[in-house]
């Protein structure tokens, strides 16, 4: 089994708009509303790639109960603590004409310091089930940066493979709690070692200092596919993904995605370069689809031979 954990889940609405400009009154063409949250997005995509999951985290108020129903209604295995607080709503507005898209994300409920124990003694119970768990996402007012730090090292003791994707303070905090896995954006990485990332000499020196800084293993996704150093055959090994850019119709959410298809192979014991291959293919195959963590596995198959995916330098080097 898969635990997806998301704190901060939501009720994520995407508005297509043709030529959306600000202070002007539109009409959508096409809208689209579901369940949501980094861990939510990934636990739907490993379900449509048949994995079992089962997806938990904070849900409050109506909102809560909406989140709950839609991921029942998805035949998403779920089991949320209820908080006193709503749940946030977040809003995208997409224009087809440009391909650009707005994202509007609420900051979240407020959780009182007896919600988070309730949270943490649920995962330790579903843990006993289980072999991987996710942490994926933003985190609600109240809950401390550290959290996901905590979680990583129980989780840990219980011998299950960690994955961490968040950003800021709560990753730069579990990158210390030693993750199987950590899985920025090229963004969230370069704010965590604190300097940008040039060309590949300089992308391979940052991956290298999240490894150093903790996380056991580290992928970098991009908008073309991911940089990561992972161990293969028992000796650290960096490699570069890529795939052809597409013409993207909703193109948030492909990091989930990505995620979700790297878990999925993993879980069922593929290697580390097919397991980069199955993400790049995952992520690039959802940015044709409205709402995200949605993917059609016959699509995602059909991608896999176009990812194309090297070794930037000797392992040895990074020894």
């Amino acid at each position: 089994m898969i635990i997806t954990v998301t704190l901060n889940a939501a009720i994520d609405k995407t508005l297509s708009v043709p030529t959306f400009r600000v202070g002007r009154r539109h009409r959508t063409v096409d809208q689209h509303t579901s369940a949501g949250g980094k861990g939510v997005n990934i636990a739907r995509t490993l379900k449509l790639l048949g994995q079992p999951v089962i997806a938990t985290g904070l849900a409050g108020g109506a909102t809560g109960t909406r989140i709950v129903e839609q991921l029942t209604g998805e035949s998403i295995l779920n089991d949320f603590v209820r908080i006193h607080e709503e749940s946030r709503t977040n809003t995208s507005v997409l224009d087809p004409a440009s391909g650009e898209q707005t994202e509007i994300n609420e900051r979240g409920p407020l959780v009182s310091e007896l919600e988070i124990e309730t949270f943490r003694d649920k995962l330790l119970y579903l843990a006993r089930g289980a072999a991987m768990v996710v942490f994926a996402g933003s985190l609600p007012r109240g809950v401390g940066a550290d959290i996901y730090a905590s979680l990583v090292r129980e989780v840990d003791r219980m011998g299950l493979t960690t994955v961490v994707d968040t950003d800021g303070e709560p990753l730069r905090l579990a990158v210390r709690a030693e993750p199987a896995v950590v899985t920025p954006n090229l963004i969230e990485a370069e704010e965590l070692v604190g300097h940008e990332w040039g060309d590949e000499a300089e992308q391979a020196t940052g991956v290298r200092e999240i490894i150093e800084m903790g996380a056991r293993e580290a992928i970098v996704t991009m908008p073309d596919g991911c940089l990561a150093q992972l161990q293969v055959d028992g000796s650290p090994s960096l490699l570069r993904a890529r795939i052809e850019q597409r013409d993207a119709v909703a193109p948030v959410g492909a990091g989930d995605a990505f995620l979700a298809g790297y878990v999925a192979a993993r879980y069922s014991g593929q290697s580390p370069v097919e397991c980069l291959r199955m993400g790049v293919a995952c992520g690039a195959e959802s940015t044709a689809r409205m709402g995200a963590g949605v993917v059609e596995p016959r699509e995602v198959n059909r991608l896999l031979s176009d990812v194309d995916i090297g070794a930037l330098e000797p392992a040895a080097e990074l020894n």
